[in-house]
């Protein structure tokens, strides 16, 4: 009778918990999104011939991706490139100056850039503030195209 007895009242705890429906389930957190570092500003500049001034039809392409750190200053950028028309003569980077505009180098690459390549410098309060409002852009120039047979506009990522 006691065995009859627990038997019907474990299957009445077991039709009354399927009369409720399914346990709630607690909400699953989402995984942490990464912080984003508000003194990194990211940029990238696609280099062609078409961005120099003179345009050029060079075949040649290129990327640039940086990060600058607003509160030291440091720059630090990878840079690639194929397809000039020989080796590279001098890259720099330029400013003030926007799409189209000619301005002076601020910050010599060196002259015998080979890609990949990587850089950093330290740049100036006034260098970074003209880099932010994206008045950077980088030439690469060569025998055939003395004044840039690549370049390209830094711009911000912003996400």
């Amino acid at each position: 009778m006691r065995s009859r007895l627990a038997i019907t009242l474990a299957l009445a705890a077991l039709l009354a918990g399927c009369a409720l429906g399914p346990a709630p389930r607690r909400p699953v957190a989402p995984p942490p999104v990464p912080e984003r570092l508000p003194e990194l500003a990211a940029f990238s500049a696609q280099l062609s011939g078409r961005e120099a001034v003179p345009a050029n039809d060079s075949a040649a392409r290129g990327e640039l991706v940086a990060v600058l750190n607003r509160n030291t200053g440091l720059l630090r950028w990878k840079l690639s490139f194929n397809g000039l028309s020989g080796p590279v003569r001098s890259a720099s980077f330029h400013s003030p100056g926007m799409g189209g505009e000619v301005a002076p180098p601020v910050l010599s690459l060196g002259r015998s850039v080979i890609s990949p390549s990587e850089g950093r410098a330290m740049l100036t309060a006034h260098q970074r503030a003209d880099l932010l409002t994206g008045q950077w852009y980088i030439n690469l120039t060569t025998a055939s195209y003395p004044e840039g047979e690549l370049r390209g506009q830094l711009i911000e990522q912003r996400r």
